[in-house]
């Protein structure tokens, strides 16, 4: 799709029209993802103050799990499964807090389902998405009874999930649009019981063609009602609920 920034959307349309400058505008797209100090400036001058939210150390979060299992499937790390220092810290998290019920909006691969699923063997796994991508992670999973790959919107889902137990771990990586990631987010924290975490993925800029990454500007408007912080080293977010009585 046309990229937003209207330089860029009318650099991307001349290139379209004028087939000399296709070539052009491709090779500078590349470069300008490539290059660290035009990264550095691009984010510099147009994604001042957008990643706010305050730093808290994975440490703090939950001990740690001593030993961690990754499944192995090729592609091993397609360009939109979790990155490995985010699943690492995804991983510990759950298996360091011993999580029982287990929530996740964005199945994709079922990469993460698996992993969790592996970490986590004795805890209920529920997972959606709207899409049914097949892969020999989800091949792996169609067998185990504690864990359900639903294939279905997970905010059009809200009645029947409010009509189950609620979850102490929940992984949001589903839609990145503004809108989707509020919904998601606003029933996500509906679900998450006492004492409980959710962690969001993606908290990160954006690059210079690509602007549905509003990830941040969801849970920076979140962040006036909860008390949400990002992991340092890593592109995920976390909310934790307080058990009654704890302060």
């Amino acid at each position: 799709m046309p990229p937003q920034n209207p330089f860029l959307r009318s650099l991307h349309s001349a290139a379209r029209k004028v087939p000399p400058l296709v070539k052009t505008y491709r090779k500078l797209k590349a470069f300008s993802r490539s290059d660290p100090l035009v990264t550095a400036a691009y984010r510099k001058v147009f994604e001042r103050r957008r990643l706010t939210l305050p730093l808290i150390d994975p440490e703090k979060l939950s001990p740690a799990a001593d030993a961690i299992l990754l499944p192995s499937c090729y592609p091993l790390f397609a360009n939109e499964d979790a990155f490995l220092n985010d699943l690492l810290f995804l991983l510990n998290l759950a298996k360091g807090r011993q999580a029982k019920r287990i929530l996740e909006v964005g199945t994709y691969r079922a990469r993460t389902t698996l992993a969790l699923h592996l970490n986590c063997p004795q805890a209920f796994i529920a997972s959606y998405d709207v899409q049914v991508l097949a892969s020999p992670y989800r091949e792996a999973l169609q067998a185990e009874p504690g864990v359900e790959l639903r294939h279905a919107s997970f905010s059009a889902s809200a009645n029947p999930l409010r009509a189950e137990a609620p979850y102490d771990f929940i992984f949001v990586d589903g839609s990145h649009r503004l809108e989707d990631v509020k919904e998601d987010s606003r029933l996500a924290l509906e679900l998450i019981a006492a004492g409980g975490v959710i962690v969001w993925h993606d908290y990160r800029h954006n690059d210079y063609f690509n602007k549905e990454m509003k990830v941040p500007e969801a849970l920076t408007v979140l962040s006036r009602e909860y008390p949400l912080h990002v992991v340092r080293g890593t592109m995920c977010a976390v909310y934790e609920r307080q058990s009654p009585g704890k302060t």
